[in-house]
């Protein structure tokens, strides 16, 4: 968790452009969601087009379907599954301006990470 918490958000939304299921995302209608950390003092902007992801840290989209607020830590817990995505959309414990049904829509494109992945193999 120490280490996680010193790592730079933009370096978690270059892995999670990773983790995009690119057959599910194919032919899907391209996204824009603004990440909010209101403890950091950072805006992310997530756009999904052509079953890629981009991101960039800057000012809020105004177009963007969804704008999350939340803190560091609430993403760090989200991000490592220690809270269940569901749970924590339709929670008191962050802010989602906009459709939340898109912000669902959108990490149900992620693939899973999985933590016994081979370095090598064989």
């Amino acid at each position: 968790g120490d280490i996680l918490a010193r790592i730079p958000l933009d370096l978690f939304f270059t892995s999670m452009a990773t983790r995009i299921d690119g057959p599910k995302a194919a032919g899907q209608e391209p996204i824009t969601l603004n990440f909010v950390f209101t403890d950091a003092g950072e805006t992310h902007v997530l756009n999904l087009e052509n079953a890629v992801l981009h991101h960039w840290q800057r000012d809020a989209d105004p177009n963007a379907a969804a704008t999350v607020k939340l803190t560091r830590d609430m993403f760090l817990k989200l991000g490592t599954g220690q809270v269940g995505l569901k749970d924590l959309v339709f929670s008191d414990q962050l802010a989602v301006e906009g459709s939340r049904t898109a912000l669902l829509s959108f990490f149900r494109l992620l693939d899973k990470p999985d933590p016994n992945f081979p370095i090598v193999t064989p």
